[in-house]
């Protein structure tokens, strides 16, 4: 193992990380987002950007793993990666000199192929990395490398525009400061000894400023009142007291009386009594407005929850009904995180013999990432005549037509979104005669298939980009071949990633010995397991973090009673209705 060195310009790249202020903060959902996106493009299982301290490499996200936050910089790959102007890339560390021993290959995480991209300061430092990487053996293309080197730039600009934003948060709270009335008094005399351009315009008379004690500024008006506010403050007894004071205001030579309502917070400082008096006119109108307020919001709060309780209600409708098509049968669970998700899924029959499903993930919890959703789920029902026209044309080969209807719709759902949201989806084509399948795997987590005569769980896909990302993306088909009895679980990352009370996640492997235990078991009775699984492993919590979709197909020799969506069904809104 060989150890990373250290920079020529290491003090001063020290100093200019620590300008950023980001060391030893709390995880932040925008740079979770931006490595769990890592991950999806390079489709690896791990991802995380690292910042590299004087001698230790720091996480500020982490995405797929929770051994730890920090650890030794010379044995980190950041290390190495921060002496390089490119990407870093290593293909298999367990065949590089450098890393074969290194303890993060031979131990947790079981690093094998890694890449990290230098984060590069305006002033040129090389600040961290953002990084992928895996426990499994999987070579990463030009493009997947392209798009991380390009996620870093992004990212480098949302931390530059961060530190712009902490230097003009610190200029506002200065000039704040201004704004308010300070005044100092000699805790011996009582009397004001110092007093800012605000104090000096807050009395009647500011030139005689200088002989007002504190019982006159903070306006006690009995001596009993006189003595316990100095006595507090004089034996330590409360750091602060607040007291409120209504008195006229005089603006230039001309008197104008105004009133305000001062709050005062008067604490001891050394040998000083610090006051500061705040003008709370403002404050105490709008708490005024917020009681008359208060009943409306609370009506307008629960018109909405019933509003967005009727639009869940919707939600649900514009999901198949569980039933088969043709040979092919479907069931499902999907649990919202809360009234609307970003999941969506469905099937359909494209003529007597093909048929097409699609599980979607939106990006985000958001209405809007349901209105995508529910959009999305329309755009594919409405081009079923485009995608029969396409296997047409390919001679029934659906291995070729699947990754040119996920193209086509890569294309015009860029088109059609102009903001940020992005979504992940598994795409199919069935060949209900033959049991011939084709799948498209676009930055969503890999299905899983197993046949009737094994109780084998084999992951499906070779990841690819999610939808939205590149508008010129290109995908590949994994064919497999349906015998009779065999099924294709498809599942969200709302499962393999939802949480239990340690922060332990479920994960993919927990989810495949209990879909090897139901094996062969009612497709109901399959999803009905998963519910109860998730909902023990999170203790009995109601609801779910992240969105959860849950759908199984089987295919069997015989046709079976047929459910297919078409045009005129009822009980399918939007997407069919059109």
């Amino acid at each position: 193992m060989l150890l990373a060195s250290i920079p020529p310009n290491e003090a001063e790249r020290i100093k200019n990380l620590n300008s950023y202020r980001i060391l030893d903060t709390p995880f932040e959902p925008v740079f979770d987002e931006i490595v769990s996106l890592a991950a999806k493009i390079c489709g690896t299982s791990y991802a995380a950007i690292s910042l590299a301290d004087r001698k230790r490499q720091w996480l500020k996200a982490i995405h797929g793993f929770k051994y730890f936050r920090e650890g030794p910089r010379d044995i980190s790959f950041c290390g190495h990666a921060i002496l390089q102007d490119e990407i870093f890339y290593i293909p298999d560390a367990c065949k590089d000199e450098r890393f074969f021993d290194n303890p993060y290959v031979i131990g947790e995480p079981f690093v094998r192929v890694y890449a990290g991209m230098p984060l590069t300061s305006q002033e040129g430092y090389k600040l961290g990395t953002l990084c992928v990487f895996s426990h499994k053996p999987m070579p990463l293309n030009q493009s997947q490398l392209e798009s991380l080197e390009q996620l870093s730039y992004v990212l480098m600009a949302l931390l530059n525009a961060r530190k712009k934003e902490a230097r003009l948060a610190l200029l506002g709270q200065v000039l704040d400061q201004l704004r308010e009335e300070i005044m100092l008094i000699d805790p011996q005399t009582l009397e004001c000894t110092y007093a800012n351009i605000s104090a000096h315009k807050a009395f009647k008379h500011p030139e005689s400023i200088s002989k007002l004690c504190l019982h006159d500024i903070a306006q006690a008006s009995s001596s009993m009142e006189r003595r316990q506010l100095v006595d507090a403050l004089l034996s330590w007894e409360k750091n602060n007291i607040a007291v409120e004071v209504t008195r006229g205001h005089s603006d230039g030579e001309q008197d104008n009386v105004v009133e305000l309502c001062m709050q005062r917070s008067i604490s001891a400082a050394g040998n000083l009594l610090v006051v500061i008096g705040r003008d709370i006119s403002e404050r105490k109108k709008l708490d005024e407005v917020k009681e008359t307020l208060h009943e409306n919001l609370k009506r307008h709060h629960l018109e909405l929850s019933n509003e967005m309780m009727l639009a869940s209600e919707m939600h649900l409708r514009f999901l198949p009904s569980p039933g088969c098509i043709n040979r092919v049968c479907f069931d499902w669970l999907f649990r919202a995180s809360s009234y609307l998700g970003g999941d969506i899924f469905d099937y359909f029959p494209l003529d007597e013999r093909y048929l097409c499903f699609h599980l979607i993930d939106v990006s985000g919890h958001s209405v809007s990432a349901a209105l995508v959703a529910f959009h999305a789920q329309r755009e594919m029902f409405a081009g079923r005549s485009e995608m029969l026209a396409v296997i047409h044309r390919m001679n029934g080969d659906i291995a070729r037509a699947a990754p040119m209807t996920v193209e086509s719709f890569n294309r015009k759902f860029a088109e059609m979104t102009k903001s940020s949201l992005y979504l992940t989806m598994i795409f199919g084509i069935v060949d209900t005669w033959t049991g011939e399948m084709a799948l498209v795997q676009a930055g969503h987590p890999a299905p899983l298939y197993s046949k009737s005569d094994t109780n084998v769980m084999v992951p499906v896909g070779h990841g690819g980009f999610p939808i939205g990302i590149l508008e010129h993306a290109e995908y590949e088909a994994f064919s497999l071949h349906m015998a009779p009895g065999s099924r294709l679980y498809l599942y969200s990352d709302g499962i393999t990633d939802c949480p239990n009370v340690q922060d332990e996640l479920f994960g993919q492997e927990r989810m495949k010995h209990l879909l090897m235990q139901k094996h062969g078991a009612p497709l109901v009775e399959v999803c009905d397991a998963i519910e109860n699984a998730l909902s023990e492993w999170q203790g009995g919590k109601d609801g779910f973090d992240d969105d959860v979709t849950f759908l199984v197909l089987e295919y069997h020799a015989q046709s079976q009673n047929v459910q297919a969506r078409t045009d005129s069904e009822s009980n399918c809104a939007s997407p069919c209705s059109g």
